[in-house]
């Protein structure tokens, strides 16, 4: 067993009533306990936006596929409290949390989502800036050629922003998600797009009290940062953003808690009690 990671807790799961995710809610509990961790939230995708493809707004219960609804998710929320009751005892706190792919004209629904579901962790994200899937490799070299780079930071941001503003959630995922696949389009100036953007945006995430995660996936999508980057980071705190939490953007058991060690060190805040 690893107990290198006993003091952190991974705040961004998904287990396989995500559309994208490999791993039952159990083989993810396993995977913590394994590592050492003794907390973890799950935070299955909730993502109804018209604009993005039909899988994306589809989820996985019980071997079928079944669109993203409000009732659906039920079936979620309750896998992960039954999961809770047989964890505890075994030293795994068990979170429901969920993230929510975020678009203009969401916020009543997500408002009845909330009051319908207790939830510990309300991540919000942005998966699409326009016509464009920013997690996917085509749709960005298509943002490339129809966009350009400036344009593209400018539409990035202003979806983050609305996002924020909303003041719907506990913390906004993985900010600069943008670069998984767009430095290979845009280039090396898309890292530094944020410098005149990103200030408006921590501006208002401060004023609602929204957090921000360190996401550890970009390491394992070949990136030398994470979600967001250091230069990100230290711009938020000088704005009075918080570090909700760090995630591992887990998909599949094995990715839990990945590079939480280095992750640790960048989130300080998080953890008062352990030596520099």
């Amino acid at each position: 067993m690893e107990n290198s990671h006993s003091q952190a807790a991974d705040y961004h799961i998904h287990p396989d009533f995500s559309f994208d995710a490999k791993g039952t809610v159990d083989e993810y509990c396993r995977a913590a306990l394994q590592k050492g961790l003794t907390e973890i939230c799950f935070t299955s995708h909730y993502d109804t936006d018209p604009r993005v493809p039909e899988r994306h707004r589809t989820m996985n219960i019980k071997g079928q596929v079944m669109p993203v609804t409000i009732e659906n998710f039920g079936a979620y929320v309750e896998a992960v409290h039954e999961a809770h009751e047989r964890y505890y005892e075994q030293g795994l706190m068990i979170r429901c949390g969920v993230e929510v792919g975020y678009y203009p004209g969401c916020e009543a629904e997500i408002r009845e989502l909330f009051a319908r579901y207790n939830f510990h962790y309300r991540l919000g994200a942005i998966h699409q800036v326009e016509d464009i899937d920013n997690c996917n490799d085509a749709a960005m070299q298509l943002a490339s050629q129809k966009y350009g780079l400036g344009k593209f930071a400018d539409l990035s941001f202003e979806a983050l922003i609305k996002s924020a503003e909303c003041g719907l959630f506990d913390a906004l995922a993985h900010l600069d998600v943008y670069k998984r696949y767009g430095l290979k389009y845009f280039g090396p100036d898309l890292l530094t797009v944020h410098r005149g953007r990103a200030e408006k945006l921590f501006k208002i995430m401060a004023q609602n009290e929204t957090g921000m995660e360190i996401n550890t996936s970009a390491l394992r999508k070949g990136h030398a940062e994470y979600y967001p980057c250091m230069e990100m980071v230290n711009m938020a705190r000088q704005h009075g953003v918080t570090i909700a939490a760090i995630g591992s953007d887990a998909h599949r058991p094995e990715d839990v808690a990945f590079d939480f060690n280095a992750a640790a060190a960048v989130a300080w805040e998080l953890f008062p009690y352990c030596d520099e």
